[in-house]
């Protein structure tokens, strides 16, 4: 049994859970990825334990960023024309996401969440919300979303110096082994 290193990886787990919430603190809106961020064991081969990360589907996308599907799309004087995550494996129209619901009508949540304000355009007239989404939508669509790296942030900053805790955790788990297999000798 690799009681030691099971701790270690207990302890590595907690670290991280924990550190990938604070970094998400700044950029989280309803607290749902915060509060679905979580870790397990997998000892179903005890020749092979596993360090598992659980959250919901779309923290990954928050965490790589999103390619855009077409920057150069939006309107010309448009604040943002580039790819706000051109090194994403994630691109916006390849239909890689199975979490339902769509852009727009996560966008509309949250404005509403947000308490977000009319805002006018640039004759001086309020926009309709459902103006104001839609503009967001395409703005996100053919942009991206920036990456955010709060899990990969954590893992970073947490796998630091890892190596030497996790070899010192197997050397004792391999002591615990000899002098439980020393005792078990003496008592035959």
């Amino acid at each position: 049994m690799l009681k030691n290193v099971i701790k270690e990886m207990n302890s590595l787990g907690m670290n991280i859970v924990s550190r990938a919430k604070s970094n998400l603190s700044n950029s989280n809106s309803s607290g749902d990825l915060a509060n679905s961020l979580d870790y397990k064991i997998d000892q179903s081969d005890p020749d092979n334990v596993k360090l598992n990360f659980y959250a919901l589907e779309y923290g990954k996308f928050i965490d790589q960023g999103v390619q855009g599907a077409d920057p150069q799309a939006m309107p010309q004087g448009s604040l943002a024309r580039y790819n706000k995550a051109p090194g994403s494996p994630y691109k916006f129209g390849t239909g890689s996401y199975s979490g339902g619901g769509s852009l727009r009508g996560a966008i509309d949540k949250w404005v509403v969440q947000k308490g977000i304000p009319n805002v006018r355009d640039a004759k001086g007239k309020f926009i309709k919300r459902k103006s104001m989404v839609y503009l967001i939508s395409r703005s996100i669509w053919y942009t991206g979303i920036k990456a955010t790296y709060f899990f990969t942030k954590a893992e970073d900053e947490e796998a630091r110096g890892i190596q030497l805790k996790f070899a010192t955790a197997y050397s004792r788990d391999l002591d615990d082994q000899f002098k439980n297999n020393r005792k078990k000798r003496r008592r035959k």
